[in-house]
C-alpha cells in the first residue's frame, strides 16, 4: 500500500468514527466535492478530475484492526505524454486496505495471519502493509485518503491521445556490423576486455 498519508487533512478526506463499527461491518458511499476534485487534480498532476466516488466496507477484525474493502471510481482528464492534448480517463479500481494502531504492529500481523489461515493458507505471506497499516487517529480512520492512494496507483503514467502510439518513440540506430545484437544477448560482453584496457 502506498504510504502517502500524513496527519494533515487529505485532499479528499472522509473520516469514519471506528465506534460506528461496534455492531458489525458498515458500508460507506462518498464522493469528492468540487474543491476536493481540484485538490486531487493537483496532487495527481492531471488536468482535472470531473468525478470521484468511493464505496468502502469497514469491519473490525482481531487485535483492534480494521479491514477495508472497497472500490474507487473516477473520471478525469490527463495530458498526452506526446502531444499534450487532453486525454479523458475512466478509473475503476478494487482494493483492500487495513487500519491499525502503529504501536500494535504485532497484533495487526496476528490478525492478518489469522485471516489468511482461514483461507486455507498454512503460511501467510507478510506484506509490507501487514506491519505498517494506515493509522487510526483520534478514534477515526480516513477512508477518503485510502481511496485517494489507490486512485493514484491506478493512474496511467503515460497517457496517449487516440492515434498517438509507439511510432513516435525514437527507434535505435541501425546496427551495421551486428555487434549490438551480440551485446544484447550477452550484456557482459562489453566488459570482457575492460581489465586489460585498464
Amino acid at each position: 500500500m502506498p504510504k502517502t498519508y500524513t496527519h494533515e487533512k487529505s485532499e479528499w478526506s472522509y473520516l469514519v468514527d471506528i465506534d460506528d463499527l461496534q455492531s458489525g461491518p458498515r458500508t460507506y458511499d462518498f464522493s469528492a466535492s468540487e474543491e476536493a476534485r481540484a485538490d486531487l487534480a493537483r496532487r495527481m498532476g492531471v488536468v482535472s478530475v470531473e468525478n470521484a466516488q468511493g464505496t468502502i466496507t469497514l469491519q473490525r477484525v482481531s487485535g483492534g484492526v480494521i479491514q477495508a474493502i472497497g472500490t474507487v471510481r473516477a473520471d478525469l482528464t490527463q495530458s498526452c505524454v506526446v502531444s499534450l492534448v487532453p486525454v479523458p480517463t475512466h478509473i475503476e479500481e478494487d482494493f483492500e486496505g487495513w487500519f491499525g494502531d502503529k504501536s500494535g504492529a504485532v497484533s495487526f500481523t496476528k490478525a492478518r495471519n489469522e485471516r489468511e489461515a482461514k483461507k486455507g493458507q498454512s503460511e501467510a505471506e507478510l506484506l509490507e502493509e501487514s506491519v505498517d497499516p494506515e493509522p487510526i487517529i483520534g478514534g477515526k480512520v480516513d477512508i477518503g485518503e485510502l481511496a485517494t492512494q489507490y486512485l493514484c496507483l491506478a493512474l496511467d503514467p503515460y497517457p496517449h491521445a487516440p492515434g498517438v502510439s509507439a511510432e513516435f518513440i525514437a527507434a535505435p540506430p541501425p546496427d551495421k556490423d551486428g555487434e549490438g545484437a551480440a551485446l544484447r544477448k550477452n550484456p557482459f560482453e562489453a566488459l570482457k576486455d575492460w581489465k586489460e584496457r585498464r
